[in-house]
């Protein structure tokens, strides 16, 4: 694989990433704010399931990139600088957090069944939202880490 076709990955993934962890912040701020009594409008599901898809596409795009980065650009990183690179270290398990939180919660809002009001639909649905809230706070943190490396180091 040539280095710009990993550049160019590299860029795709990193937007990806920063437009599905601020579409999760968004979602848990809109779920956050939601009633507890309130029934599920079929948005929130919608956008739970788009936000849940741009998750997966970017941890994927960045599971692509794994391997190249471990060839390419780990040791040049822990050279410069120790502490970026086992912070960036750090990040692949902040983004699969993020993944695992993101996919559990849109199982639990599926889950909760938005007819009835009963204990069980209550509690998928705050279920739902702490997943969400968490994985909202992982994909964050894993981005801002992702930005701070790469000003450091590039394929």
């Amino acid at each position: 694989m040539t280095s710009e076709l990993l550049r160019r990955v590299a860029l795709v993934h990193a937007v990806v990433a920063w437009i599905s962890a601020l579409a999760l912040v968004a979602l848990a701020v809109a779920l956050v704010r939601l009633r507890k009594d309130a029934p599920l409008a079929r948005w929130i599901r919608l956008a739970s399931a788009a936000t849940t898809s741009l998750v997966v596409a970017s941890f994927a795009t960045g599971a692509f990139l794994d391997l190249p980065y471990r060839v390419h650009l780990r040791q040049r990183l822990f050279l410069a600088s120790r502490a970026l690179g086992w912070l960036f270290e750090r990040k692949l398990h902040l983004s699969f957090g993020a993944l695992v939180f993101a996919c559990l919660a849109l199982l639990a809002l599926l889950a909760a069944d938005p007819a009835r009001h009963d204990a069980s639909s209550r509690a998928f649905c705050r279920a739902a939202r702490l997943g969400y809230v968490a994985a909202a706070i992982f994909a964050l943190a894993a981005c801002v880490i992702g930005t701070l490396v790469a000003m450091r180091a590039r394929f």
